[in-house]
């Protein structure tokens, strides 16, 4: 019986998803403690990359997903961290969930121990278009942008993230790099010439498609300490963003 860290943005963002363009960040500082839940498996089936398991916990039946493992209906798991997507459409599955939780580990108590996954990046549709190597990108002067009326510089972001997440921010930056259709979003990477790598630049998740070189005004959700396992961690990212030029 194995026990996996998962990769998914957040965000889906968080997962997700998602997962993470550009290159890696250093690590998050450390999390609150995680809530450990456990339950019974009333459903396991693995596809597409994934063991997806149904979990009786509290009197409520809860999807969760994770790498593959072996467990057994009626047996006792117990799992923690992870985000939670909704209207997540599985294609290995052919379901779309309405509530499913993507955890970062799980493991059946008394068979083994939890243990960290593998460094490698997984080989699904979920990950397809992450790079684990960095992307070299061009330097972006302060002096090519000019800071909205009541918006914040990437500088400003880093260092107040704490008192701004969970709320919304306006940016004013250069798209530098953008990595389109993952788990149906795309993520930008903006720069606006201010802060010190690796806190020079953000990640901004979309519907939109912004191109390569267009200066952009981004409005996003401020999510901060977001992990998506496999090395890729980030302090701060933008959720729900929208462009204008």
């Amino acid at each position: 019986m194995k026990t996996y860290k998962l990769l998914i943005p957040a965000l889906a963002a968080a997962l997700f998803a998602s997962a993470a363009p550009a290159a890696k960040e250093p690590a998050a500082p450390p999390a609150a403690k995680e809530e450990i839940h456990k339950g019974a498996v009333t459903y396991v089936k693995t596809a597409g990359g994934y063991s997806y398991l149904k979990v009786k916990e509290s009197g409520k039946e809860v999807w969760i997903a994770t790498l593959p493992m072996r467990v057994s209906v009626g047996e006792v798991i117990e799992y923690s961290g992870g985000d939670i997507m909704t209207q997540f459409h599985s294609k290995a599955m052919d379901k779309t969930f309405d509530s499913i939780r993507f955890v970062t580990r799980v493991h059946v108590p008394g068979k083994d121990k939890p243990k960290e996954m593998p460094k490698e990046m997984p080989k699904d549709d979920v990950h397809k278009g992450l790079s684990a190597a960095n992307v070299a990108i061009a330097p972006v002067k302060s002096s090519e942008i000019v800071k909205p009326k009541d918006g914040k510089s990437i500088a400003e972001i880093f260092a107040e993230k704490d008192k701004l997440k969970g709320g919304k921010v306006l940016l004013r930056a250069k798209v530098v790099k953008i990595s389109k259709n993952i788990l149906g979003k795309n993520w930008a990477t903006l720069a606006d010439g201010t802060g010190k790598s690796p806190d020079d630049r953000i990640i901004a998740v979309t519907l939109e498609t912004p191109s390569v070189g267009d200066v952009v005004t981004a409005h996003g959700l401020v999510k901060t300490n977001v992990n998506l396992g496999a090395g890729y961690q980030y302090k701060v990212i933008l959720e729900e963003t929208k462009f204008t030029k």
